[in-house]
C-alpha cells in the first residue's frame, strides 16, 4: 500500500503526488497492462490488497489516530521512533538505545515491517521479450548469460552492519504495522543524530556513520538510483518512510555482530513521548 496512507482525520488518503509519482505510474502501468489483456483486475487479487487495508481499522479509529489525538506536532523537521513504552520510556529518559546489526532483521518472527534481508539488495533483468521468442540466453557484454524459463537476478551482498531506524514525520498507519504502543517524537533531528553518532564512535572509532533518508528503489528499473546499498532498501517498504543512522565497518569483522546498547543521554528536552 504505497499509493495510499491514514490521514489524521483516521480515513484512507493517496500519497500526495508532491512526495512522489513513481508508485502511482507503476500502479497505472499495471492498471493499463490488465486492460489490454481484456481482463480487467481479478477480484481475487483486488480482495488480497484489500485485506491488509482491514488492519488499520479493526477497532475502528486506526490506533495512530488514537495515539496522536491532541499532541501538537512540531512544524520543522522531526524524526520519529514507533516502539513499545516499556522500551522507549528508557530511551526518553536516560538516552539508552538499541542498536541492531542487519542480519538480525533477516529473522522470520518479526512482523512484515520489520523482517527484510538488510546485507543484500536484489536486482532483475527482465527476459520475457527473449523468452516470448523462445530464447533461453542472452549476450552480455560477451558473456552468454542463461536465465531458463525466469528473469535474470542479479545479488549485491555486503557485509553487515549497524542500523537505527525511524520515521522522518508522524504517520498513523505505522503503530499498526509496527504493532507499536508509542512513539517518541524528537524535535531537534540533528541534535539526536550527533549524540548517536558520538557515542558509537567512542566505542568504535574505526568504523564509518551514515545517515539521512533511505532510498527506496525498483529492482527491475533503478539499476543506478543509489550508491551507498546500506541506505536503501526495495520500494516495497516506500511506505515507511525511513530515516536511518547506520555504522560499518573499515574492514571485515572478525567476528559476527551483535545488537548492543548505547546511552545518548537524557532526550526530554528535545522530544516527546506519546502514547496510547
Amino acid at each position: 500500500m504505497n499509493i495510499a496512507e491514514v490521514g489524521e482525520s483516521g480515513k484512507l488518503q493517496p500519497v500526495p503526488l508532491t512526495e512522489t509519482d513513481e508508485f502511482m505510474q507503476t500502479f497505472t502501468h499495471i492498471l493499463e497492462e490488465f486492460d489490454a489483456r481484456g481482463s480487467g483486475i481479478p477480484e481475487s487479487l483486488v480482495e488480497s490488497a484489500r485485506e491488509p487495508i482491514h488492519r488499520y481499522f479493526k477497532y475502528g479509529t486506526p490506533i495512530g489516530v488514537t495515539m496522536f489525538s491532541g499532541y501538537k506536532a512540531p512544524t520543522g523537521p522531526m524524526l520519529v521512533k514507533y516502539g513499545k513504552r516499556e522500551f522507549l520510556e528508557p530511551m526518553l529518559q536516560a538516552g539508552w538505545l538499541r542498536l541492531s546489526n542487519a542480519k538480525s532483521y533477516n529473522n522470520a518472527s518479526h512482523l512484515d515491517a520489520v523482517r527484510d534481508d538488510e546485507t543484500s539488495r536484489t536486482f532483475f533483468i527482465p527476459t520475457y521479450k527473449e523468452r516470448i521468442e523462445g530464447q533461453a540466453y542472452f549476450e552480455m557484454r560477451g558473456h552468454r548469460i542463461e536465465f531458463g524459463d525466469d528473469d535474470v537476478v542479479l545479488p549485491l551482498v555486503f557485509d553487515d552492519y549497524y542500523l537505527f531506524s525511524m520515521c522522518e514525520r508522524i504517520h498513523y498507519r505505522m503503530p499498526t504495522d509496527f504493532e507499536a504502543d508509542a512513539a517518541i517524537v524528537i524535535k531537534n533531528p540533528e541534535r539526536f543524530k550527533q549524540r548517536l553518532i558520538a557515542s558509537f564512535l567512542v566505542r568504535f572509532p574505526d568504523w564509518v556513520p551514515m545517515e539521512g533518508k533511505v532510498t527506496y528503489y525498483d529492482p527491475y528499473r533503478d539499476y543506478t538510483k543509489f550508491k551507498v546499498p546500506e541506505m536503501a532498501k526495495h520500494f516495497g517498504y516506500a511506505y515507511q518512510k525511513e530515516v536511518r543512522v547506520g555504522f560499518r565497518p573499515r574492514r571485515r569483522t572478525t567476528s559476527n555482530l551483535e545488537p548492543l546498547f548505547l546511552s545518548i543521554g537524557s532526550m526530554t528536552d528535545y522530544a516527546d513521548l506519546v502514547s496510547l
